[in-house]
């Protein structure tokens, strides 16, 4: 799920991605039937509140290395992302463990499952942000100061 929450948590944080990652995916569960509403919360936590607090952490990491904004909002983005399945592929786990293996064996398929389809995601997530982001330093200068963006780490 290349979501955006990770380019708005570079943009303004990782606090407010978390609030609004949960309303769009309340209108998600309530309009679309599409997570529904008993996996709001496991929804929220992984997709709205860990990929995004990753995608700002990973960004001031690539910040104090000294990475340009651009790559550092490529590479934070595409690792929010992975994140996510990260944490989903525990929450499953944790929710149907492997009689085999237990939570741990479980995790490891989960995360087989998900890596074939999500490794490509998070690079395109990772490529499209970074053109997001030079688009709006080309165009959006006044505004990316305004909202802070431009200082330094």
């Amino acid at each position: 799920h290349p979501t955006g929450t990770g380019l708005g948590a570079v943009l303004f944080g990782p606090a407010p991605m978390a609030l609004l990652g949960m309303i769009v995916l309340l209108f998600q569960a309530i309009l679309l039937a599409h997570g529904g509403l008993t996996t709001l919360g496991a929804n929220t936590f992984s997709m709205a509140i860990a990929g995004p607090f990753a995608s700002f952490g990973v960004y001031r990491l690539c910040r104090k290395l000294k990475l340009s904004r651009v790559l550092s909002a490529g590479i934070a983005c595409g690792v929010g992302d992975l994140f996510t399945y990260c944490v989903t592929s525990l929450q499953l786990a944790m929710a149907y463990p492997s009689d085999n293996g237990g939570v741990a064996a479980s995790v490891v398929e989960f995360l087989g499952v998900f890596a074939p389809t999500q490794l490509p995601l998070a690079v395109i997530e990772g490529l499209l942000t970074m053109l997001v982001i030079m688009g709006m330093e080309t165009y959006a200068m006044p505004e990316l100061r305004a909202i802070g963006y431009m200082k330094e780490v």
